[in-house]
């Protein structure tokens, strides 16, 4: 059996790959991919794989987009530290879905499940797929208010009054337009970003989740990178790396008007 792993994260990957290994002893390992844009060029390729274990927050989005423009029949069992996506999940070839962090019980059984799928030569019901996809038609929630510690007192803050949020000193920090910032109660920007908007909120890099309204305009930077001019000015510049500058382009341009790439 040919297995590919699809996660950016190194030694989640490789945990991932000696459990599996450990259970799965006839097991083909395909190198790992880390990245939405590398995952939907090798998979246009119609590679012999057998199955797809696929983290859904990758580094420049999630994972879903792999699925929008590339069509793909393998079996997939995502992994992710979130439970939100769930019914997202199962719009596409999936035949399970693990939470992170990932114990070998449940892993055991998402393979089987998989076993006894490919015994029968068949995918899920499609009554049940269909019933996801209702229920993918149906309004989201996503978070709007936050109740922040200031002081000695609770400072009620609304999504839009936030131009970003940001990693500082290992701390979540919530900054407004007018500047002021607030220590967030999410430990980290992942958590925020599962809760929030994804057509409101982009995930910069590693220290930014930065607010649309925020955004002045997008200036060419160096091998492919990207400066995203907010407002107001952040402490440090806002860069987007090369490999997430497409996914990013293609998230500003869903904005109604011109485009705000400049040289």
């Amino acid at each position: 059996m040919k297995i590919l792993i699809i996660e950016d994260e190194e030694s989640a990957a490789e945990q991932l790959r000696t459990m599996l290994a450990e259970y799965m002893v006839n097991a083909r390992f395909e190198p790992v991919i880390d990245n939405i844009q590398d995952a939907r060029n090798f998979l246009t390729g119609k590679p012999e794989i057998d199955l797809i274990f696929l983290d859904i927050n990758l580094s420049d989005g999630l994972s879903f987009e792999i699925f929008r423009d590339t069509d793909i029949d393998i079996p997939v069992i995502f992994t992710t530290a979130y439970d939100q996506y769930a019914i997202q999940a199962f719009e596409v070839n999936s035949i399970d879905y693990i939470l992170k962090p990932i114990r070998k019980e449940r892993l055991v059984a998402a393979v089987n499940k998989f076993r006894k799928l490919e015994d029968r030569r068949e995918m899920p019901d499609l009554r049940i797929l269909e019933k996801v996809k209702g229920l993918l038609k149906q309004d989201i929630s996503y978070k709007q208010n936050f109740l922040v510690p200031y002081k000695d007192r609770l400072i009620p803050l609304h999504i839009s009054d936030i131009a970003w949020f940001e990693l500082k000193n290992s701390l979540v920090r919530g900054v407004k337009f007018d500047k002021t910032a607030y220590t967030m109660e999410e430990k980290s920007l992942e958590e925020l970003e599962a809760a929030l908007d994804p057509m409101e909120f982009y995930r910069a890099n590693r220290q930014y989740l930065i607010s649309r309204k925020a955004i002045k305009d997008v200036q060419y930077h160096f091998n492919g990178r990207l400066f995203v001019n907010v407002y107001p000015e952040p402490d440090e510049k806002i860069i987007i790396s090369k490999v997430k500058s497409g996914p990013f382009k293609e998230w500003m341009r869903s904005v109604k008007g011109a485009s705000l790439l400049t040289q």
